[in-house]
């Protein structure tokens, strides 16, 4: 098959999945296809968006004189973390961050 053949047969097969309202791996199953095979299609043919997610910075006031400071690049965000930082809020922000 050339490209163009593959993409038309594999959209048609992404369709009928979706459209059958069945579990992945069972409907995989049950049209002999392997399960990465059908996961590799449906995230080559899935839509991206281009565009830039906007940076927003948030302000924090720390209580205590700052000291040292380490700096986290995570996607388009930035934090700074400062001595006495609470572990529990950082490990919150840092799962928020990881589920954008």
């Amino acid at each position: 098959m050339i490209r163009k053949e593959k993409a038309i047969y594999w959209s048609k097969q992404i369709n009928e999945y979706r459209q059958s309202g069945e579990s992945l791996a069972k409907w995989c199953e049950k049209n002999d296809i392997k399960i990465h095979t059908m996961k590799y299609w449906l995230r080559k043919q899935s839509p991206v968006s281009k565009e830039k997610p906007e940076t927003a910075w948030v302000s924090c006031m720390v209580e205590e004189p700052v000291r040292d400071t380490i700096t986290l690049k995570i996607k388009n965000v930035e934090i700074e973390v400062m001595s006495g930082f609470q572990d529990e809020l950082l490990l919150k922000v840092l799962r928020t961050l990881g589920q954008l």
